[in-house]
């Protein structure tokens, strides 16, 4: 290890820790700790990351070198694993082969998320064509009852050219049983389609679930693969557009639809709720009642060395807000003119409603507001979850603990629908 590395861990371990994160799981770095943390520990569960993997990339980063360091290596073992997969699918063992892409792909997902448009912006497009190939090599290969969609984008709820994709994964030995119930996925700023596998996709399947789930405008893999549709207002109608599909489809019981939206997921669940009747029950880990005010920190991105901004700039690059000319100025734009349009009403909800959170939700703002939230909320049946230290569920969305987030969504979603 180099004196320059040695000296910049000593530091980053005097750093406070983000995303509600408590502990140190490997890396000095934050941001590379909770990335960490996030992808690729919690991937373990269902086969899709091997800790000797995991820790084989994780011993050749270079801390004091941030992103520059933590694409490549991350990478280079997808690519590794991805040759394995491709070497046994050839040999005729589709089992294995399918599990061997579903780790290819946690590997350039772990990747993908530390880059941005100005410095990444290839590795940003190679890594998610990437992630998104082996993921559906996995889907192919195991056999899952997952189907690839396409949901039409509806403006003014007039149908546009614009299409939104994602994936309807089906309930588990439930053949052509069109009374299932069906769980929408709201994903995070930083979320992609294929992540709902890990959040609530296979356990929901497991547990008699359709679940669904799109890529939104506004999100990464949206500005890569249709860079023209965008984010507008409040969001409302991509949420309508989703419902829509839904409800016209034949396979689908319109009545026995429920969401579950996390981080930016958890402002749309509670707006869905406000501007739409249709579903019978909303999870928000956790609610907002104002995201400009929970993310006003993010204004100041641009005061960080220029290495540690790209987080700010992918950002606005996902709104369609042009930073090249002028950070602090886009910066604002994205706070006050983007997030600033993102609002919720809890009065006007009346469908049963748990709000979650992790007690170290987004520092003191993200906490204030879920409570107020539960407070406000119209709804007749409504209660709230606040999980902590204690129970390890502390951090934002429980991001080192999906199976307790899992667990207390489902289990209030089976004592609702007794």
């Amino acid at each position: 290890m180099s004196i320059k590395n040695i000296i910049f861990k000593a530091f980053a371990k005097r750093v406070p820790k983000v995303r509600g994160f408590t502990k140190r799981f490997y890396f000095a770095h934050p941001f590379l700790d909770a990335w960490f943390a996030w992808f690729p520990l919690n991937q373990i569960q269902y086969d899709g990351a091997a800790p000797g993997e995991i820790y084989n990339a994780a011993s050749r980063i270079i801390e004091c070198d941030g992103a520059e360091s933590w694409i490549p290596e991350w990478s280079k073992e997808g690519d590794r694993v991805k040759k394995m997969a491709e070497d046994i699918l050839q040999q005729g063992h589709l089992f294995s082969a399918a599990n061997t892409f579903l780790r290819a792909y946690t590997y350039y997902r772990t990747a993908h998320l530390a880059t941005d448009p100005d410095k990444h912006n290839e590795a940003m497009r190679k890594t998610y064509q990437e992630l998104s190939y082996c993921f559906n090599r996995f889907r192919e290969l195991s056999k899952i009852p997952m189907e690839k969609i396409e949901v039409p984008f509806k403006k003014d709820g007039k149908k546009t050219e614009k299409k939104m994709h994602g994936y309807l994964l089906k309930a588990k030995n439930t053949s052509d049983d069109k009374t299932v119930p069906t769980l929408i996925w709201l994903s995070g700023a930083e979320s992609i389609a294929e992540d709902f596998y890990w959040w609530c996709g296979k356990e929901g399947m497991e547990r008699g679930y359709n679940v669904f789930v799109v890529d939104n405008p506004g999100d990464t893999a949206t500005r890569i693969y249709n860079e023209d549709l965008l984010n507008e207002g409040a969001g409302d109608d991509t949420l309508i557009s989703q419902m829509d599909y839904l409800v016209e489809r034949e396979d689908i019981d319109a009545d026995n639809i429920f969401v579950y939206g996390i981080s930016m997921g958890g402002y749309r669940a509670g707006r869905f709720a406000q501007i739409d009747n249709r579903m019978k029950a909303v999870i928000a880990n956790a609610p907002m009642l104002d995201v400009s005010k929970v993310l006003d920190e993010c204004r100041n991105v641009y005061k960080a060395p220029k290495d540690a901004q790209g987080w700010g700039k992918r950002m606005c690059w996902q709104y369609g807000i042009d930073y090249t000319k002028d950070l602090k100025e886009a910066l604002s734009d994205l706070v006050d003119g983007t997030w600033g349009k993102f609002v919720t009403e809890p009065e006007k909800i009346k469908v049963p409603f748990l709000v979650m959170a992790g007690e170290n939700e987004l520092g003191g703002e993200g906490i204030r507001q879920a409570k107020e939230f539960y407070n406000r909320l119209g709804s007749n049946i409504k209660a709230k979850k606040i999980l902590t230290t204690g129970e390890c569920g502390q951090a934002h969305c429980q991001l080192d603990n999906f199976p307790l987030a899992r667990q207390v969504m489902f289990d209030w979603l089976e004592d609702i629908r007794k």
